[in-house]
C-alpha cells in the first residue's frame, strides 16, 4: 500500500517548488501586471521581488541569460521564457514545466532550494536554454 502511494507523494513534493505564471502574448499584459495569486510553500508569489532571468528562443537561436547561471541557495527566481514557436519549457530537477505560446512569454517562479546544476530546456525542439547552478 505504501509503495503505491510513494510515487504520487514524490511528484507532489517535486512540483511544490515552482509556480507558473499565466503565459502571455505580445498583446497581453505581462505576468507581473496580472493579479497576484497566493503562493504555496516554496513558491514565489507573482508580484514579489525575485531575480528575473530572461531567455528567448527565436529562429533556432537562444539569447538572453544563457549558459550556466549561478543562483544562490534559497534565492527566489523568476524564469521568463519567450519563444517564436509554441513550446514547452522544462526545468529539470525542480520538475517545473510551462507552456510557452508562439510569440509569447511564460514564467516559472521558484525558490532555489535544491543545490546542484539544473538544465532549462525546450521539450519539442530539445533546445537547451540555460543551466542554473544553485549553491
Amino acid at each position: 500500500m505504501i509503495r503505491r502511494l510513494l510515487p504520487p507523494l514524490l511528484l507532489v513534493g517535486a512540483v511544490a517548488g515552482c509556480a507558473q505564471a499565466a503565459p502571455t502574448t505580445a498583446a497581453a499584459p505581462t505576468a507581473a501586471a496580472q493579479p497576484a495569486a497566493p503562493a504555496a510553500a516554496g513558491q514565489v508569489a507573482p508580484g514579489t521581488s525575485a531575480r528575473v532571468l530572461r531567455v528567448s528562443f527565436a529562429n533556432g537561436r537562444v539569447t538572453g541569460d544563457t549558459g550556466t547561471v549561478p543562483v544562490a541557495l534559497g534565492e527566489r527566481v523568476r524564469l521568463e521564457i519567450t519563444s517564436d514557436t509554441a513550446e514547452e519549457a522544462h526545468l529539470h530537477g525542480y520538475d517545473c514545466e510551462v507552456r510557452v505560446p508562439a510569440g509569447g512569454t511564460a514564467s516559472i517562479d521558484l525558490t532555489a532550494d535544491i543545490p546542484g546544476e539544473f538544465e532549462l530546456e525546450l521539450h519539442h525542439s530539445g533546445a537547451p536554454l540555460a543551466t542554473l547552478r544553485v549553491s
